[in-house]
């Protein structure tokens, strides 16, 4: 879907008016396109397209929204890697003394890693890793993933607009949550 939706974009911004537009005016149709598409409205090309602005959206809207397009950003990443133990995995959790619930994404390396250390704990062997030990020993995996990321966000447009999108809604996130 996210070629589809690019090509539509292109199309549309192309043939509108008939002239060439930059790919700057591409990109701002696609990003609108993008985040109409996820808030669940449907844009209608050749009419007065309504634009999204961030400034716009409330907490919650933008936590939701950070919600869709990071699982969408992971989801395009772990299709992109072809290390599984590479792929990231969010879940839901609720952090005690909250009820608000709350979404945690790590790396599959973690996630298994946490787990011998759990059950060499268990049994009577190795302490139990802190996080910070953890973090520690999976330093060499922490880069390679990073450098993955910064790769596919050289080589694949759609990962690189999904990463920029992100970072715009945490941006103002922060601004209104601190």
């Amino acid at each position: 879907m996210p070629l589809q939706l690019w090509q539509l974009v292109c199309t549309s911004v192309n043939q509108e008016n008939g002239n060439m537009y930059s790919m700057e005016k591409a990109l701002q149709g696609f990003v609108t396109i993008l985040l109409t598409v996820l808030l669940g409205m449907s844009p209608v090309f050749g009419a007065e397209e309504e634009q999204i602005v961030i400034d716009d959206l409330t907490v919650p809207q933008l936590r939701a929204e950070i919600e869709k397009i990071q699982d969408e950003y992971y989801s395009v990443f772990n299709r992109l890697n072809e290390n599984d133990d590479f792929d990231i995995v969010c879940q839901k959790y609720t952090p005690t003394g909250t009820n608000i619930p709350q979404v945690g994404c790590e790396p599959v390396f973690v996630t298994k890693r946490r787990s011998e250390s759990a059950n060499n704990y268990r049994t009577g062997g190795d302490d139990l890793l802190t996080n910070d030990a953890l973090i520690k020993e999976l330093q060499p995996e922490f880069e390679k993933l990073t450098a993955m990321m910064n790769e596919f966000s050289t080589s694949n447009q759609y990962f690189r607009e999904l990463s920029e999108i992100l970072q715009m809604l945490r941006g103002r996130f922060n601004e209104l949550t601190q």
